[in-house]
Parts: C-alpha cells; structure tokens; sequence
C-alpha cells in the first residue's frame, strides 16, 4: 500500500505560531499565527454583523442563502429574498418603537426565521440575547430582567413558558411568535391579555415592516451585538458583552479557513451559543449556503445525508456517534466485504497514528465517509470539550477530509485556537487563530509554569474579546487583566506552536493528606479509554481519595460483554455486573499507568451509570448534569450521585460524613 506522509513526519520542522514579544517574569512569550500579530480587522470590511450580511447578499444575490427540509429535500430561499425578510423585519421593530441599543431575547431553536429575525433586528442597532431554550422558566425570568429586554422572539410552544413569569418582567413588552398565533394555547393568550406586554405573530410584525418600510440603522462598531449567558456550572448565569466589532471579526476571519459562496452547512448546534453562531455568521459573510436541522437529534443523520454539506462542525458526541455508527456498520457486514472493511480501518487508523495517510483512507470515504455525512464534506472542526484520541484518528482515517480540533470560549467569540489544515495529529488544539494571539500564565501552586514545563493558564488577547459581563464587575475583573483574557485553562505548548490543553485552573482541590487534585486533567486522560464515554471523579478534603461515576460507551461495552460471554439487554443489570466494573476499573488504572497519574490521582472506586439518553449520555443536560456547552455541574452531579458517592466510600473503609 502507497504511504503518502501528511502528518508528523513532513511536518517535523513545521512552526505553527511565532512570538510577538519577550516573555515577561511569571508567564511565557505571547505568540500569534504570525509574528506581526493578530488581525484587527473584519476580512471584509464591515464592522456589523447585518452590513455584512448586506454586502454578501449584494454580490451573491441568487445564491440559496438559508433552507430547511420539506417532504425529505431542503428546500433554500436566495440572499435576495432573505435579505428582503430581514429589512421587514427591522422596519416591523422600528414602527413599533425599537432602535439602537435595544436588547430583544431569541428564545427558540435553531431556523431560518431564527437568523432572519437576528439579522433583522440588527438592521436598526439592536442587541441581541440568546435564551437557552432548555433550561427552563427560571432563567426566562432571570435573562428577561438581567438583561431588560424590551422584545422577545419565540416558539409557540415557548409562548406559555414566558406567559408564566409576565408578571415578574416589567421591561418586557412585546413577545413576537414565529408561528401563527392560532398555535399558541389559550392559557397562555390569557395570561398576555392580563399584561401590559403584547403577543403578536412575526407575519403580522413583518406585514407591519412591509407596509412601513425604514431605512437600515445598523450599530456602530463599537456598539454590543451580544449579551450571550454561559451557562455556567454554579449560581446565576453571566451574561457576556460581545460588541459587533468582535463578532464580524471572529466570524469573517473564521479561524483561517477560506470558506466559499459554494459551500453548505447543517445548523443544528444551538444559536445560543457562540461555536455556532461564529460559524454561521462566518457562512453568511460569504454567500455560502445553511440548512437547518429538523430539530430532533434522533433523525440529525437524516439532514446531514440530505443535505449533503461541505462544512461540518460539532462536539465530541455528535462524532462519538459517527464512529459507533460506522463500527455497527461494519459488524453488521458479512464475508469478504466484513474483512476488507475491518482491515481498511485498523491499516489506516495506525497510519494516521504514525502521521500518514494511505489509499485506504480514499477506499473508506467511500465505503464509511459518506454514510456518514454524505460524501461532500471537505472540513470537519469540533469543539466545546476535548475530542478523544480514538475518534479523532477515526474521523481522519474514515472520513475522507481535514479533521480540526479547536478551543475557545464565550468571552473570545471562541477565537482562540484552530489545528492547521493538514495537520492529521490528535492531541492538541492548533496554533493561535489569525485573530488571537496567545500567552501563558504560570501557575505554580499546580506546577505549570513556563520554565519548568512550558505551560500555564491559557490568555488570549484580541479584539474578539470581550468587554466583561453585563452588570457584574466583581466577575469582569477575574478574566480581564488590561488586554489580556484570563480563561482559567491549562495549556501548553508543544515545540511546533501548536496548543495542547492539559488542566483546568478552577477544578482544583486538596485531600485530606495535603495532595492537591485537578479533576479536569483527571478525567481528560480517563476518558481516553474506548470504554469510557463520561467520567466524573469526586473527592474532598476531609478524605484521602477519589471515587468517580462514568457512563460506560455501550458501543463498545456490550460487543465486548457478549464475546465474553456476560451480557444482557438492560443496561442497568449490564453495568451492576461485577465483570463491568471490573473490565472499566482495569481500564482507569491501564490509562492511568499510561498518563502517569500518581496514585492520589486514580480513583479507588467506581459507579457505573445505566441509564441514558438518547445521545447515550448518563450525564446530560436534561437531569442538570451537564451545561449545555457539555461541561461537567459538579454540585449537581454530588446531588445525583451522593447516595452512590457515600456508598463507594464506605466500600473503602472510609466515613462518607466527612465532607466539604
């Protein structure tokens, strides 16, 4: 089999990112994707979201700008008419009162009238707030009144959810329904008819817009664009100050990578948060095309096989699920095709583990790839939490495309980081993006500074920065320190400029014996197991170890629990058995040994979830575990698991009373 080398064999002597200055004492040398720094302006020239909205639509007019699914096909309507939509609606916001600097809520799922009403709204300067549609009442109420939103657009199978908290959101007072108010319940419409706040249908506000047109007043530079709440995983949420500036920025730069008017895209990560609304504002700059999701994940493989993209972006899970989904495949085969397959992907995925690729990676984009995501895709990026090794080397050994794992957050547009185009490697998150540059902090009550091992906390600096957290400066001033972004990351770096994150600062905690344990580094490198989907290791100190929960990857547990010959269909019988936590317990202390975790850092026991959801989650954003952008809510999960947590300990020898 020909080898054709693409990883780290030709790109030994590559540099990925250059210094801009010298180091200064307690932190290394900041470093950009070139050594003049990064870029300060957006690619294209508009300083607003909706101007350069504008501009793509005045070149690419007849391009398909946003589509959804209808009878199976997607069905897209052109930038001309799209941008005619979003003119009505800005001028419908205007006749009724709305301009520069208002703040309107989105709570709704992704769709093509989600964007248009964005768009619209920023045609006349005002400033947009995402509402996480599924974390219930209590945050309405709470983003509503934080933020003072005067308008908000939602679903009418939201519409009850804000009837119930009207009377405690006096700055709200209008609530524009994306479908017709016929499909609001009659509870709800009462609970309007009670209040000073209007319920109106987004045909009639565009009617309104149609028949008042007002010209464009789009926001100054300078102005917000955002107040986009992290969700969080302790006490209120904070709202982070993203200004039009940062965001045209972030989105026309697109972490480097030449997106084109031909290129198309499934939207199904939520708008509310900012991977997803980066890359879609990204597309639009450029005429590209979107397609929105049917709005259940069960049936994603569905729009991804119609639409056919050429961009993907995701989270670890979604990919988790395309590598269960091609293993299923290839068991599911017979004879010689079952051989070939098999073979194809064990040769190929060691080829990419020693930085090649070989013919077979063309003979499994056919056979697996385009099962997968339908044949086009050139790029696939993920994002939001690390992506495992296996399915990385997976992904780039099967899908016949680039393969890039990011890091960003909330507070940098998730400008911070991006693996280079061709680069095959796992185990790192690129260089700086061309709109970032990049410093470490040391960190020394953890051991990670520079001199020693060139790490520390991740900083990023640019003007995809964000100005701080709405009505919160006690929180603004632990993540700005001047230019410079504190993230509370680990990183560090690799001798080719590229990012590694390795720890988490804020994860931090002591045993009984004076050993301090980062959780998150724990877990990252436990998670490394093929067996292992999630992993939560608690300890305390008042105790002298760790015990941890992991939701086991079923794909692999019960081929494996039925070749040896345990194996039964209910999952919770599945993990009590004694052969599951032994197979899992021997894996933690395999991936621990490899690691080099010191013994504190193992966890002693283990409780295996049973149940899961439909994305064969144990921790999930549905029982509180989970924020939505997947990060572990620690409280939560003791909450859950106290029972199970108290029990390991006693299994130990160990009080469970003793508690922080």
């Amino acid at each position: 089999v020909c080898c054709v080398p693409l990883g780290l064999h030709t790109m030994a002597s590559t540099m990925y990112s250059f210094e801009t200055a010298a180091a200064k004492p307690g932190e290394g040398a900041p470093r950009a994707l070139v050594a003049s720094g990064a870029q300060t302006e957006p690619r294209y020239g508009e300083n607003n979201l909706y101007s350069q909205f504008a501009r793509a639509a005045k070149i690419h007019p007849k391009n398909d700008c946003m589509g959804a699914r209808t009878d199976g096909a997607f069905e897209f309507e052109s930038y001309a008419v799209i941008h005619a939509n979003v003119l009505e609606v800005g001028s419908g916001l205007a006749a009724i009162g709305y301009g520069h600097k208002t703040h309107f809520g989105m709570y709704a799922s992704n769709s093509v009238g989600f964007q248009t009403c964005v768009l619209g709204a920023f045609s006349q300067g005002m400033v947009c707030v995402p509402i996480y549609d599924t974390l219930g009442e209590n945050i309405v109420q709470y983003e509503v009144n934080h933020a003072e939103l005067q308008v908000v657009f939602a679903e009418a199978n939201k519409i009850l959810s804000v009837a119930h908290v009207l009377s405690a959101c006096p700055t709200l007072k209008h609530v524009v329904c994306f479908q017709p108010l016929s499909e609001v319940s009659d509870e709800a419409k009462a609970a309007f008819g009670r209040s000073a706040c209007e319920l109106v249908d987004l045909a009639t506000l565009r009617a309104t817009g149609k028949e008042k047109p007002i010209s464009p007043h789009p926001p100054a530079t300078d102005d917000l664009a955002f107040i986009m709440y992290t969700s969080g995983t302790t006490g209120d949420p904070k709202g982070v100050m993203i200004t039009q500036k940062a965001i045209t920025v972030g989105s026309s730069w697109c972490a480097g990578i030449d997106l084109l008017p031909t290129d198309r895209y499934l939207s199904f990560l939520p708008l509310a948060h900012i991977f997803a609304t980066v890359v879609e504002h990204g597309l639009l700059s450029v005429g590209a095309a979107i397609g929105f999701f049917g709005g259940n994940i069960k049936f994603l493989s569905d729009d991804i096989l119609a639409l056919k993209p050429t961009m993907f972006c995701g989270v670890p899970r979604v990919y988790s699920r395309f590598y269960e989904k091609a293993h299923q495949a290839i068991a599911g085969q017979k004879g010689m095709v079952k051989k070939l397959l098999t073979h194809a992907l064990k040769s190929e995925t060691a080829a990419v583990a020693a930085g090649k690729k070989t013919i077979w990676g063309w003979v499994l984009a056919k056979a697996l790839g385009k099962k997968l995501h339908g044949g086009n895709v050139r790029v696939m990026i993920s994002g939001a939490a690390p992506l495992p090794g296996h399915v990385h080397e997976f992904l780039t050994a099967a899908c016949g495309c680039a393969v890039l794992e990011g890091y960003g957050m909330t507070e940098n547009c998730a400008n911070a980081t991006l693996a280079a185009m061709g680069d095959i490697r796992k185990g790192h998150v690129g260089p700086p993006m061309p709109t970032t540059e990049v410093k470490l902090v040391d960190v020394p009550e953890m051991n990670y500074t520079t001199e020693a091992n060139n790490s520390g906390e991740v900083c990023t600096k640019g003007v995809v920065n964000t100005l701080g957290y709405y009505k919160n400066e006690e929180e603004t001033a632990k993540i700005l320190e001047g230019e410079w972004l504190h993230t509370g990351d680990i990183g560090r770096w690799n001798p080719d400029g590229t990012l590694s994150i390795i720890d988490r600062k804020k994860n931090i905690f002591k045993l009984s014996q004076g050993e301090y344990v980062a959780a998150e580094k724990i877990e990252n490198v436990l998670t490394k197991s093929k067996f292992i989907s999630q992993l939560w290791a608690y300890g305390n100190s008042f105790l002298p170890f760790l015990v941890c929960v992991v939701t086991p990857d079923y794909t692999e547990l019960e081929p494996y629990a039925k070749e040896h010959g345990w194996h039964v269909d209910d999952k919770v019988a599945l993990v009590a058995k004694p052969e599951a936590v032994k197979l899992i317990t021997d894996e933690i202390i395999k991936e621990a040994k490899a690691a080099k975790l010191k013994s504190f850092e193992v966890p002693k026991a283990v409780h295996l979830e049973g149940t899961i959801n439909d994305l064969m989650q144990g921790f999930s954003i549905e029982n509180d575990c989970l924020t939505p952008t997947f990060k572990l809510k620690r409280p939560q999960l003791l909450k859950k698991y106290q029972a199970e947590v108290d029990a390991m300990y006693v299994s130990l020898g160990e009080d469970p009373t003793k508690r922080a």
